[in-house]
């Protein structure tokens, strides 16, 4: 089972949390820290996921995602 942990950083202070997710649970973090209420207040400055060799999988500031890229709108 892959691991990955997530860092986040907070609006205001610039504080920080980190914690472990699971890949069952990847899609539901991303869904609750890119969506859920502290997003949507604007409490979230930052949501960094990297897998266990250190590489970037998903990358968001501000509510926006930066990575991966998403397909420009048409």
């Amino acid at each position: 089972m892959t691991e990955y942990k997530t860092y986040i950083t907070f609006s205001g202070d610039g504080g920080s949390h980190t914690e472990n997710t699971t890949e069952e649970n990847l899609f539901s973090t991303i869904t609750r820290l890119t969506r859920g209420p502290a997003a949507q207040m604007g409490m979230i400055k930052e949501v960094k996921i990297v897998d266990m060799m250190d590489c970037i999988v998903f990358l968001a500031r501000d509510n926006k995602i930066i990575h991966p890229s998403q397909p420009s709108e048409v």
